[in-house]
């Protein structure tokens, strides 16, 4: 709950500041201009980055201990902060900013008194232990290019965002794993302060985070890989962050040793970097994305199961496994017949015929017969939360409280009101799959909330299978969703918590696919599955005041 309260304070605030800073950037022309090498066609703002910090910092101060590291970080990340909100303001040459990345990790090791001392057994010939004067450089060093890795692929909308949330939610774990309070709060508060900016961030976008939000994102994955390696007592190993972070560091070192060895600088911009070289294949922005989300998602989960390897089994895997797929993929850009295989849509002429358009139509009579069965899964949920719940007025007061105001603030886009609604979902996927009690007729709460689920699964399937074209889009927020339930079911499988975690997070996502198929009727769908959602939580919030 603590970790909870952290990213809700992080999360709420960063949702009120970003509509203020895009403003205000609009009207002091505080724009990123377009060119041939950016993908946006009109100047946008890029001060998102501000939100990003100020709610981390604020969350971070009323909820994270003080201790050394946590000094050190927020000390350096205050210079680094500063160093990209000048860029973003006023400009600075690549110089400058290299000399406030160093000014910045030697703030955090200074004041900090963190930094590397062992990189572990990466060759397989005893663990590396670094003395001080040469494990405070190599950690710089290695900040430096993680700082300049989340701020090189920051290339397209939501990206470098989404990229390192999913980094971040690894972090959390792994500290849950160790029991290391001062990880999960720190990844707590920042997923949430970036939670809040991507809710603008999300294609198209409205904001950029710029580099005052990449090169501190960047900085703080730095420390915290530090952190979760080198502690007293840490038994994560120091190849794990790489893993985690695999997706920008691969991108940005093979990028650069492309530069050198044709002879420009590797800092030279150009359009080389894994979204560009996906775009070239002819994936569209917001698939790119997600197929990057997916990348970073597989070296999380590989990262938590691996987490017991070798140090060098983790290197060489990592190592071989990205020259196969940078090999494959520039194998791939030259072949352009293989490119059109990949990219036809092999069903487009069975869902143009007559037979398949009627059947199409006769599937929509679904939609309805599975919003009556989420109605009755709804009520069965309350109907177990009057008998008990254990779930505290202060999480439901801030979900309800959040709600409602991403409904009035929100505008029209309420893409990120979803958040709310799969959350509360997942509270009812829970509070169902553990009432053991009896319903009627012997059956179990829990065994007729496992029968309507599969009902909304042959519902669900049924339409999707008779889908129309444009139908069933998964927006980016809800891959991000997924991306979470995959990392947790892997950390629930490796033991992070103390409760079983597999058989609720299964039907949730089996829920989230049949609420994303109601979502595919057309008109006010959505506003009506958020207010019943909001509903929902304001009548729990109710039934537990009543209770205490």
């Amino acid at each position: 709950m603590h970790s909870f309260y952290t990213f809700m304070t992080a999360l709420f605030t960063s949702l009120l500041m970003v509509p203020f800073l895009r403003r205000w950037a609009l009207e002091r022309g505080q724009l990123d201009q377009p060119d041939a090498r950016k993908q946006h066609t009109v100047p946008m703002p890029r001060l998102g980055g501000i939100a990003i910090f100020l709610s981390f910092l604020f969350s971070a101060i009323i909820f994270v201990p003080v201790v050394h590291c946590t000094r050190g970080i927020l000390a350096g990340g205050l210079v680094i902060f500063v160093t990209g909100l000048i860029d973003d303001m006023r400009g600075l040459s690549s110089r400058q900013k290299f000399v406030g990345e160093v000014a910045a990790c030697l703030t955090a090791i200074v004041v900090g008194e963190h930094y590397l001392v062992t990189l572990g057994d990466l060759f397989g010939f005893g663990e590396i232990l670094l003395p001080v004067w040469l494990g405070v450089p190599f950690t710089v060093f290695a900040v430096v290019g993680v700082i300049n890795a989340i701020n090189l692929i920051d290339g397209l909308d939501g990206l470098a965002g989404g990229v390192s949330l999913i980094a971040l939610v690894a972090f959390l774990l792994f500290g849950l794993l160790t029991n290391d309070a001062t990880a999960m709060l720190l990844s707590a508060a920042m997923i949430g302060g970036i939670l809040g900016f991507l809710k603008y961030n999300f294609y198209p976008a409205r904001i950029f985070m710029g580099d005052a939000g990449s090169l501190t994102v960047g900085f703080v994955l730095g420390f915290l890989a530090v952190h979760v390696t080198q502690h007293p007592g840490s038994v994560v190993s120091p190849v794990v962050p790489l893993l985690i972070l695999g997706v920008p560091i691969a991108d940005t070192i093979w990028v650069m040793s492309r530069r050198v060895l044709k002879g420009d600088s590797p800092f030279s911009p150009d359009r080389t970097h894994v979204h560009h070289r996906f775009l070239n294949l002819g994936f569209e922005h917001r698939f790119t994305v997600v197929i990057i989300y997916g990348i970073t998602t597989f070296w999380v989960v590989f990262s938590v199961l691996g987490m017991q390897l070798p140090d060098y089994v983790l290197l060489y895997s990592f190592l071989g496994l990205n020259i196969i797929g940078y090999l494959l993929l520039s194998r791939l850009q030259h072949r352009y017949e293989l490119k059109s295989r990949v990219m036809k849509d092999t069903h487009e002429s069975l869902r143009t015929s007559v037979i398949y358009v009627r059947l199409s139509h006769f599937a929509d009579t679904v939609i309805p017969v599975l919003q009556g069965v989420l109605a009755v899964y709804a009520l069965l949920t309350g109907y177990e939360m009057v008998l008990q719940t254990e779930i505290s007025w202060q999480f439901v007061g801030l979900l309800l409280l959040i709600g409602v105001g991403i409904k009035l603030w929100g505008g029209t886009d309420n893409q990120f009101v979803m958040l709310i609604v799969y959350t509360a979902t997942a509270l009812a996927a829970y509070e169902v799959w553990s009432a053991e009690n009896h319903f009627i007729f012997g059956i179990t709460v829990k065994r007729l909330g496992d029968l309507l689920i599969g009902s909304m699964v042959v519902l669900s399937c049924a339409k999707f299978v008779l889908r129309k074209p444009a139908e069933f889009f998964l927006a980016t927020v809800d891959f991000l969703v997924l991306s979470i339930c995959i990392t947790v079911a892997v950390a629930s499988h490796a033991g992070a918590f103390s409760l079983s975690i597999a058989g609720p997070l299964l039907r949730f996502i089996l829920l989230l696919f049949a609420i994303r198929t109601v979502l595919t009727r057309k008109g006010n769908t959505l506003a009506v599955v958020s207010n019943a959602t909001l509903v929902f939580l304001l009548l729990l919030l109710g039934w537990i005041f009543v209770q205490s």
